[in-house]
């Protein structure tokens, strides 16, 4: 786009005069002054857009930090449980095995003392 006033010539070789000349300026002013507020408009419309997203993400966000807290606090109540049923497990062979050892212990004395009256 040339805004010089110097040469007032159309595409097709016709020098404008003054009035044709500002008539053409007004007109292409008067299309900068639309196209400069679609522009506004159309920033605007991408600004909400945007804002919209940066919402709806922040959400997403909270939602996702919540599942996890969620599934992290399933996963150590999961734990827990196992933990009490392994200590129960562990008790449960612990007395078993004190059982055990104390007849084993009460047979040695046995054969001890059996050995011992020969």
């Amino acid at each position: 786009m040339d805004d010089s006033w110097e040469n007032p010539y159309e595409e097709d070789g016709l020098t404008l005069g003054p009035e044709e000349a500002l008539l053409r300026e007004t007109e292409k002013t008067k299309a900068l002054k639309v196209e400069r507020l679609q522009l506004k408009d159309t920033i605007e419309k991408l600004q909400s857009k945007n804002n919209n997203l940066i919402n709806l993400n922040q959400s997403l966000e909270k939602k996702l930090i919540s599942l996890s807290q969620q599934s992290s606090s399933k996963t150590d109540t999961r734990k827990n449980q196992r933990q009490v049923l392994l200590g129960t497990k562990q008790t449960n062979t612990i007395k078993w095995a004190y059982l055990l050892l104390i007849f084993n212990l009460t047979a040695l004395i046995i054969l001890i003392i059996s050995h011992l009256k020969k």
